[in-house]
């Protein structure tokens, strides 16, 4: 399946460069990433790529800053401007986006490989993280008593969409319906945590 379309850049062998890590991404996963190969796939001396990223870590960490806005943009295709259905676009998006790009999905997570404290980087997750927890403030029943601590089931909602892409991109979850709604399991999942989103639905699994 052909990854979505990485920003171009100023530089064409940068452009190339980072083009050929991304398929070296989507065949291998994170740990092919070297700057040997990607310098031998893109056609240049093994020296080449020092002129647009230090280090290895730089060229990973620019990526995983590319991955995050793919990611982004998917949730913007499928969530409304706030409430519920926003706040269910990011979980609904984190899952689809790890099964359809699992070796892209891997590295965004792989902190020994991707510099989390790049600023660049940092800002663009603490924005989506703010622009998440507000919808989930704002369009989910479990929180409307305002007896509970938004970041907490931020964060259970977000380790159960996180651990469910994980559990089905490496095979152990089978893709199925509720036994009691017909949904399918993301979307019961979500209805068990954030309550029943009826303007969201997903398609069978």
């Amino acid at each position: 399946m052909p990854g979505p379309r990485t920003r171009t850049t100023s530089s064409p062998l940068k452009s190339r460069l980072i083009e050929q890590a991304f398929l070296l991404l989507d065949r291998e996963g994170p740990d092919g990433v070297t700057i040997r190969a990607v310098a031998r796939a893109a056609g240049v001396s093994h020296a080449a790529p020092a002129n647009h990223f230090a280090d290895r870590r730089q060229l990973l960490t620019e990526m995983a800053s590319r991955i995050f806005r793919q990611y982004l943009d998917m949730v913007t295709t499928r969530g409304s401007v706030s409430g519920a259905s926003r706040a269910r676009a990011y979980l609904t998006a984190l899952t689809d986006y790890g099964l359809s790009f699992p070796g892209r999905y891997q590295l965004l997570w792989r902190k020994d490989l991707v510099d989390w404290q790049n600023p660049a980087f940092l800002d663009q997750l603490n924005r989506a993280y703010d622009d998440f927890l507000q919808a989930l403030a704002a369009g989910s029943p479990r929180v409307a008593a305002r007896d509970r601590d938004i970041e907490t089931l931020g964060t259970a909602a977000w380790a159960m969409a996180h651990g469910y892409a994980v559990l089905r991109s490496t095979g152990i979850f089978e893709p199925r319906s509720d036994a009691f709604t017909g949904k399918p399991r993301m979307e019961a999942m979500l209805d068990l945590l954030l309550g029943p989103d009826e303007d969201h639905r997903l398609p069978p699994e």
